[in-house]
């Protein structure tokens, strides 16, 4: 209704007006998330934290005492083990020592790869002969004769998840979407574009449209119950190429027609064509650096994934794409241009834009294609600096590797998201994405600046990105992601004056209280 000084304000107040006064602290719009998995995803990062285990001896220690300590749990989960630290790819046989008689099931900090030991793999019904869902890209990791170890890469593993009996819907999907909602608040998050719903079903159509309607309908209860804490823009994922893209379009407008409102609105596609360059499931443009002369695999082909975009868009759907490698950042972009040329209005985007070479940043550039950045992956934060050096070596690494900067400069909607799962909730605040967005830093672990320094963001930068950015993306920028007359009241009150802090204080300012349309989501300490 108003937005101004204080004098001008009492002309909306009266005797039942409530006041709150800021006493200085700062207010500032509700943060947009162009890129998160909240409503499902936790089912990925409960039990063993192992974000933070330095080795091999320390990754198993902390996997023992949480088993020793639970017995009666008849599923051990856990989430955050690396190659790099773990000195190599673990096995089963690590595993099984410390748990013989239950099934465990380890994802990695990319939440692509899962490290099971031999119970998940027997109740999971999986076996040396079971065929690799798609060998070189999704697979068991085998030794020279065949024989499964105990890592499925690139989501091989889900089946048997759901097989063992992890995977209980009702209750995991409830559970994650209350958590990570009030983390979320907690974080000063208003609004997000949930990109995929993440669910061990995520290979059978059928099945995983019946997940989306399971979390639909729990958001659609607190929506009604005035109790929903972020605004929900859901795209529907699209990860396997065997799926009918009629069959996929038709179940994405069953649920956009039932779901349309401001709070809760179903919006497009999310196409997820590979991996990730860690694991070499992500296509390059030129071989890998680690001398195997390798360029990499994908999942979905380049023609495979033009076609989902032209037929999401012709049905009036945006479509976001996840690129990782330069190779299939090279197809995507040659597939949203021409998607711009026919349907001008729709807002596909690039999410990650992980490797892409000088030249296809340039055409993103020229053409405006929208692109969501998670700034902490481009630090030493799980180990992804060192990583990056040993795979794509020192050139590309500082040239192919999240060019924020490069797509900010050049008039590109940027926004700016942590990709829970793939980022731990303890990292999912804006304003600590925006410290390693600014720092080059990991700001719990500031010790070496991840260069180039050029592709440093400004505060006034990171602030748009993680605001109006997302709302963009959202197509919701006429409504939220600014204080003005006539917008929703999504803002957030923060402890300090952001501009008066050095930017590696950022992680450490205090949500005191977020309020979205209107109502308070979270206060703490106000």
């Amino acid at each position: 209704m108003y937005v101004g000084d204080a004098k001008g304000a009492e002309a909306y107040v009266s005797s039942e007006t409530e006041r709150f006064d800021l006493a200085g602290k700062m207010l500032v719009p509700g943060f947009v998330s162009g890129h998160e998995h909240l409503i499902a995803s936790g089912w990925l990062s409960l039990d063993v934290d192992l974000i933070t285990a330095e080795s091999k001896e320390e990754t198993l220690r902390r996997i023992k005492e949480y088993a020793d300590a639970n017995p009666d749990i008849p599923v051990i989960r856990g989430f955050g083990w690396n190659r790099g630290s773990y000195g190599g790819t673990p096995t089963a046989a690590d595993l099984d020592d410390i748990i013989p008689d239950r099934p465990a099931f380890f994802a990695d900090a990319t939440i692509h790869d899962s490290w099971l030991n031999s119970k998940a793999l027997e109740m999971g019904g999986i076996t040396d002969d079971t065929p690799d869902p798609m060998p070189g890209f999704s697979f068991w990791d085998r030794d020279e004769n065949g024989k499964i170890l105990g890592v499925g890469i690139e989501l091989a593993w889900m089946p048997a998840y759901v097989n063992a009996g992890a995977w209980e819907p009702d209750v995991l999907i409830a559970q994650s979407q209350e958590r990570l909602y009030q983390v979320s608040a907690e974080n000063g998050l208003t609004a997000y574009i949930n990109q995929g719903l993440v669910t061990p079903n995520v290979k059978d159509l059928d099945l995983y449209q019946k997940d989306y309607l399971s979390a639909l309908a729990l958001l659609n209860t607190q929506e009604q119950q005035n109790s929903l804490q972020l605004r929900t823009f859901i795209q529907y994922f699209y990860k396997n190429e065997k799926f009918s893209v009629e069959q996929l379009i038709d179940n994405v407008l069953v649920l956009k027609d039932q779901y349309d409102s401001d709070q809760l609105r179903v919006t497009g596609v999310k196409v997820h064509p590979e991996g990730v360059f860690i694991t070499k499931t992500a296509r390059m443009l030129k071989p890998y650096a680690d001398g195997s002369g390798e360029l990499g695999q994908r999942g979905i082909s380049a023609a495979a994934v033009e076609t989902m975009i032209l037929a999401a868009n012709e049905a009036g759907l945006d479509a976001s794409i996840h690129i990782e490698g330069s190779g299939t950042a090279r197809t995507t972009i040659d597939s949203l241009v021409l998607a711009k040329q026919r349907y001008p209005n729709m807002r596909n985007s690039l999410q990650h834009f992980s490797v892409v070479s000088p030249k296809d940043i340039a055409r993103t550039v020229e053409h405006k294609i929208p692109a969501n950045f998670t700034p902490i992956w481009a630090t030493t934060w799980g180990d992804g600096y060192s990583q990056s050096l040993s795979l794509l070596g020192q050139m590309r690494t500082e040239t192919y590797w999240q060019q924020i900067k490069s797509l900010v400069d050049g008039g590109v909607s940027v926004s700016i998201a942590a990709d829970v799962p793939s980022t731990t909730p303890e990292f999912m605040g804006p304003l600590t994405q925006r410290e390693a967005a600014i720092t080059r830093l990991d700001p719990k672990d500031p010790s070496v600046v991840t260069p180039p320094m050029s592709q440093a963001l400004t505060l006034e930068e990171c602030l748009y990105a993680a605001t109006m950015g997302g709302a963009y993306q959202a197509r919701m920028e006429d409504k939220i992601g600014s204080l003005e007359v006539g917008k929703y009241a999504d803002m957030v009150v923060v402890d300090r004056d952001l501009f008066s802090i050095d930017p590696s204080e950022l992680s450490d300012v205090k949500i005191l209280a977020t309020m979205m349309n209107g109502r308070f989501t979270f206060r703490g300490g106000f």
